[in-house]
């Protein structure tokens, strides 16, 4: 299946917060809302994994799922729209550029990144 870099999403938003637990933290990547995916780690090495996945299945074909987000959401009682709100989270914007490899699979590029402590003031790009 070939895949054109121009339809696949070039900006993710994730936040991680302290949620008291012991070890590590929740995280999760909320925007581009089709791709919303959790993790654990608590830190934006954690999300930058999550990105790294959801890219690579991107590039792959594979169609997206939220690493047990809704299931995280419903035992935790997160709100899936609250997460791009929360104050009390360190909130990272990445910004990829989708290229070619040898045998015409998409792979991305990280070519911005930005750390904020509350949601980011600027507006996702579309």
């Amino acid at each position: 299946m070939k895949i054109d870099p121009k339809t696949l999403p070039t900006e993710f938003r994730g936040c991680a917060w302290d949620d008291g637990w012991e070890f590590d933290g929740p995280c999760v990547v909320y925007y581009p809302r089709r791709y919303m995916r959790f993790g654990i780690g608590g830190n934006n090495g954690t999300i930058d994994s999550i990105v790294e996945d959801i890219c690579f299945d991107l590039g792959e074909g594979k169609t997206p799922h939220d690493g047990g987000l809704a299931k995280e959401c419903g035992w935790r009682g997160y709100s899936m729209r609250g997460f791009a709100r929360r104050k009390n989270a360190e909130h990272v914007v990445v910004r990829v550029k989708w290229v070619l490899d040898e045998t015409g699979r998409p792979w991305a590029e990280v070519i911005e990144r930005t750390w904020t402590m509350g949601p980011p003031e600027r507006k996702a790009t579309p």
